[in-house]
């Protein structure tokens, strides 16, 4: 499993203005992340820059939303806990 979208999530904990994630829906991590996230297909140019310039232009409040949702979600679902389930 690729983990840096979860990595991305982890480094912006403190972060007054944190970034905002953009998956690819195909990635794994946009089952368990997609709520916290702007989910695209990077097939569409279209969608994908769109998706950019709503992350660089989304308020402050909506940012800590999305990044509040997939910092619960990752803060849960740790590798500890996964490793557990076998």
């Amino acid at each position: 499993m690729n983990l840096v979208s979860y990595e991305f999530v982890a480094c912006h904990k403190n972060n007054e203005h944190p970034g905002v994630l953009i998956l690819s829906e195909f990635a794994g991590a946009a089952q368990s992340l997609g709520a916290g996230s702007i989910r695209v297909n990077p097939w569409n140019l279209q969608d994908t820059a769109e998706a950019i310039y709503e992350a660089l232009e989304m308020s402050r409040e909506d940012r800590m939303a999305l990044h509040s949702y997939a910092f619960q979600y990752i803060s849960e679902h740790t590798s500890q806990k996964w490793a557990e389930t076998f």
